[in-house]
């Protein structure tokens, strides 16, 4: 399958989802995320605001902000994805709908400086590769977060066997899926 066809295949999935299968498959995966021992040492972490039927995180920002991490989510301006720290501005509706930091008002993390990188997709296989949305922020946004560990947050079916790999792709390190970790 091509990735376009994984993608489609895998969203029409989660688009389908119940709100009680996303509110359960979703504590399952914090409670394998904070059992892994991953956040030990960790100082700045870039999560993801859940839309559209994703793992949800509220449960990990919580305790993030609770452990004095500074949290930091993306900030997509003119093309490019920045880590903007989430107590430094008001949160907006991007252009895809997804909540963000207001970009004239936050501050920034580096990307190299970032500990964590919890890392959204659409599919991936156990490799580390990754499906997205195709537009290529998080791609671009990973090559620069060289030491952050870079993690998956997935329900069970959006591990697929294979994805087509691209030059431009950059893996994630470690999966967490409801039934446990990955790599």
């Amino acid at each position: 399958m091509t990735k376009q066809e994984i993608r489609e295949k895998v969203l029409d999935m989660r688009r389908s989802l119940t709100s009680k299968y996303i509110e359960d498959e979703s504590a399952k995966i914090y409670e394998h995320l904070m059992d892994s021992g991953l956040f030990d040492g960790a100082k700045q972490v870039l999560s993801y605001s859940d839309f559209d039927n994703e793992v949800k995180t509220a449960m990990l920002t919580g305790w993030l902000m609770f452990h004095g991490i500074r949290l930091c989510l993306p900030c997509v301006y003119q093309k490019e994805m920045f880590a903007a720290d989430i107590k430094s501005a008001v949160l907006e509706l991007s252009r895809f709908g997804i909540a963000q930091p207001k970009y004239e008002k936050a501050s920034f993390a580096a990307p190299e400086e970032l500990d964590i990188v919890i890392v959204p997709g659409i599919a991936f296989d156990r490799g580390g590769r990754r499906i997205g949305f195709g537009c290529g922020y998080y791609d671009r946004f990973l090559k620069r977060a060289t030491k952050a560990k870079k993690i998956a947050l997935a329900y069970d079916f959006q591990i697929v066997d294979f994805i087509p790999e691209e030059t431009h792709d950059i893996p994630v390190d470690i999966i967490i899926t409801p039934d446990g970790r990955i790599r």
